[in-house]
């Protein structure tokens, strides 16, 4: 009895004694149990992946919507857009040879033969070395005729056929007289100091401010100035018309012809008309340096430039406005191409006061400079490397011929205009 009551009796039959498993003791309930709860391993494993999915989702609700601004026409952001290919956009020299037609072109113009001309051959006999050539030699005058249609050169030859002409060519005989192309006049201001020299007729300079970018010499341009048909008649056939030196940076400078109104075969009178090149492929720029922006400002107490000083300030202060800008535009075009305008919280960045600059910096206008002294030459070319842009020409530059070093060491430099 007392084992009964301490629980120490035996079992009542020897089948409720548990055989050992051929494979060892077997695994309780319990423990079975325990392996199908989530250990904390996993648990962490889990909540770190569920983490992760809610700071996927959070990082893509904060990107820029999709849906336009209320406040934003989509039509203006899609004309900013192409903007953008513009901005991106790098003039090309014109093709030459393998034009159908001038792009000054009027239609009805009658093809021109010039016969019995004296005419120079632009280049050296065959044969004629490079050293020859750089000398002058291996070059000669020769007598042919000269055919022009659709304002190109479609020939020069010996005696052209008449019988191989267009229909309606006007034939004039030079009667042996020289024949040339025209002349380039890389540095003019005809038209906008125009003759009689008066002040209502003067419009070289913008002398409001040092820095004029924005202001266009076209806007001044007269068709009437009796210079142009003066200047034409000595030969030159082409001007680069620039604003004066009076100023830093005295604004943007146009290419001319000068064949004027229904007289020279034009169809309107215009300064428009006059363009050189319609479609401006090429933008120009005029630009000073040293004693004639000094002149014009340097007094004491006043705006300045009081001295070189100054100059180059207001040269740097100027590329830095203009650089702010590019950088602006740029990132809204990347932002705008890569994310879609439907994205943008703002149009593309403008300012008409700094357009012209920028373009500048971008490679896309030539920049010409009045620059004389050395350290006015030296301080320019300190600008370019500063900013990145190129020079096409320094104008009158009367000390180059004493440092030719300083113009190798320009961001680029096409040429020096003495």
């Amino acid at each position: 009895m007392e084992s009964e009551k301490s629980g120490l009796l035996p079992p009542y039959s020897a089948a409720a004694v548990a055989s050992p498993s051929p494979s060892g003791p077997r695994r309780s309930a319990h423990h079975h149990k325990r392996w199908l709860r989530p250990s904390r391993s996993m648990k962490l494993i889990v909540g770190c992946l569920a983490f992760i999915a809610f700071a996927q989702w959070k990082q893509l609700s904060l990107l820029p919507t999709r849906q336009p601004s209320s406040d934003l026409s989509v039509d203006r952001l899609q004309q900013d857009l192409a903007t953008c290919s513009k901005l991106r956009h790098k003039p090309q020299d014109p093709i030459g040879l393998g034009r159908e037609k001038n792009a000054r072109y009027v239609d009805g113009q009658r093809p021109t033969l010039i016969r019995n001309a004296t005419i120079w051959v632009g280049e050296a006999a065959e044969g004629t070395s490079p050293e020859d050539a750089r000398a002058g030699k291996g070059y000669s005058w020769i007598t042919a005729d000269v055919l022009v249609d659709y304002g190109l050169i479609q020939k020069v030859e010996a005696d052209i056929s008449l019988d191989s002409l267009p229909k309606n060519t006007q034939i004039w005989d030079a009667k042996g007289r020289q024949l040339t192309s025209g002349i380039v006049d890389m540095h003019s201001h005809a038209g906008v100091g125009a003759l009689p020299e008066l002040n209502g007729s003067e419009d070289v300079n913008e002398l409001s401010d040092d820095i004029t970018p924005y202001v266009r010499s076209i806007d001044g341009l007269n068709p009437l100035d009796p210079q142009i048909q003066v200047i034409k008649s000595g030969g030159v056939t082409t001007s680069l018309i620039l604003p004066g030196s009076g100023n830093n940076m005295g604004g943007e400078a146009f290419v001319i012809k000068h064949a004027v109104g229904k007289a020279d075969g034009r169809t309107e009178f215009s300064a428009e008309d006059m363009l050189a090149d319609p479609d401006r492929n090429w933008r120009y720029m005029k630009m000073a340096c040293g004693e004639n922006p000094k002149r014009i400002y340097g007094k004491v107490g006043s705006h300045g430039p009081y001295s070189r000083l100054g100059e180059s300030w207001e040269f740097r202060h100027a590329f830095e406005q203009a650089a702010k800008l590019v950088r602006d535009q740029d990132d809204w075009c990347d932002a705008a191409d890569k994310f879609g305008i439907e994205s943008q919280t703002s149009y593309l960045p403008q300012d008409l006061k700094w357009e012209s600059l920028s373009a500048a910096l971008r490679g896309q206008v030539h920049i010409n400079t009045h620059c004389y002294t050395i350290p006015d030459l030296e301080a320019f070319v300190d600008h370019t490397n500063e900013f990145k842009f190129s020079v096409r020409a320094f104008h009158h530059a009367h000390q180059t011929f004493l440092v030719p070093e300083v113009g190798s060491e320009a961001t680029r430099l096409c040429c020096i205009d003495n």
